[in-house]
């Protein structure tokens, strides 16, 4: 009862537990705040006309200093709702504003925001050209340190890795001897001896789970595609919702070849495609992502790349992780403890 007698009244005369100043540990709280909150959620397509709209589920978290027994929970939706009836695609923007109100409302130190949502993109497919529309998952997250806001793009998405070790184990010119060899040489062209030189009975793959993070150069804008580009162009070849037989073959000879054979029985190469390990995906997407560093596109990422092995009867998975900096690998630790 002591703790009903020093808490604040409100003006219909209901008692604001939260504010109490006794009957608690002084302990200051690093995370409190609510988590899975629904809202609608806008943003703008790179190069489309069209704005996307999705629901988002929204977790956010301020710190709480020793002498306050509690924070105003449904203040947080209240702030959240408030912002978002009025989101005009504006992304992050609606966070940052979210973080600034949600601090002066708490009279917080620190804020921490984080909206997941599916994203989807419409591409065709590689051979058919068919439409395909492909989701990939997406995180938004802005933090408040004082005055300092950062923002944060996540995007994970799927595509496939084909070993290179059981490429090499299966290809023709190790299974052939050298008079065979020899004669193959003399019959056919460059060309075409180049490509049986390539060739072999097969190689198992892997589906691969590619997960980018970036800390954005809020003076630079980068969107959500850049990044599903990044995957794509580092896996040893896409995934598609949509695929029809000319599709098939296309996947299976660039994952394996690293090109296609096109309808006129030409090869054509395809740049930084075939097969891959694990290690290969995460430091050919981190090259990429070097190059957006080099010019201040963004100021920092984690890859973390995990490979469904297909050859091992327990759930084995292949996974590398590769940072530019120490900050992102600390914000990965400190803030997903809890989503």
């Amino acid at each position: 009862m002591e703790d009903l007698k020093v808490c604040e009244i409100t003006n219909d005369k209901l008692p604001d537990v939260q504010k109490s100043k006794l009957g608690f540990h002084k302990i200051p709280i690093k995370k409190v705040g609510v988590r899975n909150i629904r809202v609608p959620f806008k943003l703008f397509i790179k190069n489309g006309k069209e704005n996307f709209s999705t629901i988002a589920t929204v977790s956010s978290y301020c710190d709480l200093n020793e002498e306050v027994k509690g924070i105003n929970m449904s203040r947080i939706a209240r702030t959240l709702n408030d912002i978002l009836r009025n989101n005009d695609n504006k992304g992050f923007k609606s966070l940052e504003e979210y973080a600034i109100k949600l601090k002066d409302a708490h009279g917080a130190d620190n804020i921490f925001t984080k909206a997941k949502f599916k994203y989807i993109y419409k591409i065709m497919t590689p051979a058919s050209n068919i439409n395909s529309y492909e989701p990939v998952d997406v995180i938004f997250e802005s933090t408040m340190f004082g005055n300092k806001i950062t923002n944060y793009i996540t995007v994970e998405k799927v595509g496939m890795s084909l070993c290179p070790c059981s490429k090499e184990m299966s290809l023709l010119k190790n299974n052939l001897n050298e008079e065979t060899l020899n004669k193959l040489k003399e019959n056919l062209s460059d060309k075409e001896y180049e490509f049986i030189m390539r060739s072999g009975f097969g190689a198992h793959n892997q589906k691969s789970i590619v997960n980018i993070k970036i800390e954005v150069n809020n003076d630079n804008l980068i969107y959500i595609e850049d990044l599903i580009d990044i995957i794509d162009s580092s896996v040893s070849t896409g995934t598609f919702s949509v695929l029809k037989r000319e599709d098939e073959k296309y996947i299976t000879e660039v994952s394996y070849l690293g090109g296609y054979i096109d309808d006129n029985k030409k090869f054509i190469e395809i740049k930084n495609a075939g097969p891959k390990f694990v290690e290969d995906i995460a430091r050919d997407a981190a090259n990429q992502l070097n190059n957006l560093l080099a010019k201040n596109k963004i100021n920092d990422y984690v890859v973390v790349v995990n490979n469904q092995e297909s050859i091992h009867s327990d759930e084995i998975v292949a996974t590398a992780i590769l940072s530019a900096g120490i900050n992102l690998i600390w914000f990965i630790f400190f803030f997903n403890i809890i989503s």
